[in-house]
């Protein structure tokens, strides 16, 4: 009989996943409770009678820990509906799936299986989790929030395998741990009724002791990984303005002339140790007016300081979040970083390519219907079209190129090579996804410089998460991560995962900071993307198909094991 202890177990198992990840009461999570967040869904799922309830219990804890660290999603322009509803549901069902599969060796048909799938139990639990992970977070729909490797933040030397097994990897260690101490509660609760106590004990030693190797392997490379010294081969004295308004509500001329006030300081900041700025940064969606279109309105607007005189008169590039027609009579427009030369002249975009589901991606918008019911809740009615081109910027740089560790002597004669960095710009949601990443690291990006806006969100919980998450791209690429925000977390991220600096969040500033450049590093996450998460479908596939094959087997196996 379905059992309230088990829905209790499964509620605390949420409860200490979303207290794990950065959140209003821990800022930057507490990994410690990540280590034991999984333990009770595991003993739950064990115990559990029926698929059907495995659903349940999973589809519960899906949908608890996306309540409980994402209610922040609510703000989101009166979208709660779907923000926050649709993502719960979608993100419940995903984990409710899983549940199936974390059922499966735990199920009546397979309890009586020899001693030494204990072996797999312990192995399976954290690799279908995995894939649940996995899942929620990739594709049209994908939100990668709420995943135990986001409460490694503080655990940065646990972080750095990221540039292996990306931060699955992190995650699998994790679940891993609350697997083995699952098991090992449930060997010593049930002793008694086990038949081959000695042969599941072996078994389960034995997992044990596999998971403190990959755990002692991790900590020793995350130590050499995290403590290595890099050098930098360049550095680009950047602006980064944190303006602190919602650019959704406030006045756009407001938002552009506090970002002047605060790009004057950090250029003066600059000047005052007498070095030239070599790019100023202003966060996503400052620009309300769709370029190119808007290029005669900026040249008059703000009537004290019109937008592209300021640029020109300041004679450094500037990269501005903002609004790009794709086509406008199919009304097809994207979330843009703009770039403008030191002249003050339009030079390109770059186009956000994964957008947030049902906020900026909003499915069958072509229909009037939709389009109408969007524009009463939301105040727009076609929402954003995804931008299909890996766009790096090219900038000049005002400072010499380090000297570095690698040396080419070559007879040919060759012009001077150019002093100039190639910046990757993506945007908010972007930061999430290793796809969008790699697509970019293929078009030569040396540094990646993130705009976002998280001010609508309202709750420090919210941008520090994103942060978290937004940290890995910086280790699975090992490329300097800069993010200018307009509400925070305005920073520099090293390749190691370090904060280089930082501003305060929900505050007016600016950082003119020298951001560093080092030389491109190929690593197996920026070659071979999400490779662990796939590996276990296809293992977990395999093992399906055995287990199938020899069903009559196990039917008729003498041992018994929980």
């Amino acid at each position: 009989m379905f059992c309230f202890l088990q829905v209790f177990s499964v509620f605390f198992s949420s409860v200490l996943l979303s207290l794990a990840i950065p959140n209003e009461i821990f800022k930057t999570g507490c990994p410690v409770f990540a280590l034991f967040a999984l333990i009770p869904l595991y003993i739950a799922i064990s115990r559990t009678e029926s698929y059907r309830q495995a659903f349940f219990l999973s589809f519960l804890h899906g949908g608890l820990v996306h309540l409980f660290s994402s209610f922040w999603l609510k703000n989101f322009q009166g979208m709660a509906l779907f923000t926050l509803g649709a993502s719960l549901l979608g993100t419940a069902f995903i984990e409710g799936i899983m549940g199936w599969f974390l059922y499966f060796p735990f199920s009546k048909k397979n309890r009586n299986l020899p001693g030494i799938f204990t072996l797999i139990k312990v192995f399976w639990f954290p690799a279908v989790y995995v894939i649940y992970e996995w899942c929620k977070s990739t594709g049209f729909l994908g939100y990668p929030w709420g995943t135990l490797s986001m409460s490694a933040f503080s655990w940065p030397v646990m972080m750095q395998i990221a540039d292996i097994t990306g931060q699955y990897g992190v995650s699998f260690i994790f679940a891993l741990f609350s697997s083995v101490t699952a098991q090992g509660i449930i060997l010593i609760q049930e002793r008694n009724k086990i038949i081959n106590l000695k042969e599941c004990v072996f078994s389960y030693l034995l997992a044990s002791k596999t998971f403190f190797i990959l755990l002692g392997l991790t900590l020793v490379y995350g130590v050499f990984q995290y403590t290595r010294p890099r050098f930098p081969v360049k550095q680009v004295n950047t602006v980064m303005v944190q303006q602190n308004m919602d650019t959704y509500r406030t006045n756009e001329l407001d938002a552009i002339k506090i970002s002047q006030l605060l790009t004057d300081e950090g250029i003066k900041e600059f000047s005052s140790k007498k070095q030239k700025t070599d790019l100023v940064v202003w966060s996503e969606g400052v620009l309300n007016r769709r370029w190119p279109d808007s290029h005669g309105y900026y040249l008059t607007h703000p009537e004290e300081k019109p937008l592209l005189k300021y640029i020109k008169e300041k004679k450094v590039p500037f990269i501005i979040g903002g609004a790009l027609i794709l086509n406008w009579e199919k009304h097809k427009y994207s979330n843009a970083a703009l770039l403008f030369d030191k002249n003050g002249e339009y030079a390109g975009a770059y186009s956000k390519i994964h957008l947030v589901p049902f906020a900026e991606a909003i499915p069958f918008v072509d229909y009037e219907p939709v389009r109408n019911f969007i524009k009463k809740i939301a105040g727009f009615s076609y929402g954003w079209t995804s931008g299909t081109k890996n766009t790096v910027f090219e900038i000049p740089l005002s400072t010499p190129k380090n000297a570095s560790i690698n040396e080419i002597i070559s007879l040919e004669k060759k012009p001077a090579e150019k002093n100039t960095v190639l910046v990757a710009a993506p945007i908010c949601f972007d930061d999430a996804f290793g796809h969008v990443f790699r697509g970019l690291f293929s078009a030569g990006t040396e540094l990646f410089m993130n705009i976002t806006n998280d001010s609508w969100s309202a709750t420090q919980s919210a941008e520090y998460q994103h942060l978290a998450v937004a940290a890995y791209r910086a280790i699975e690429f090992r490329t300097t991560l800069a993010r200018c925000t307009n509400s925070g977390v305005t920073t520099v991220i090293s390749p190691s995962g370090k904060e280089i600096v930082s501003l305060p969040l929900f505050e007016q500033s600016h950082l003119s900071v020298s951001v560093p450049v080092y030389e491109r590093q190929v690593t197996v996450a920026s070659q071979f993307g999400d490779w662990l998460p796939v590996t276990f479908i296809v293992l977990a596939t395999l093992f399906l198909i055995f287990c199938k094959k020899n069903d009559e087997f196990y039917c008729q196996s003498r041992f018994s094991v929980l």
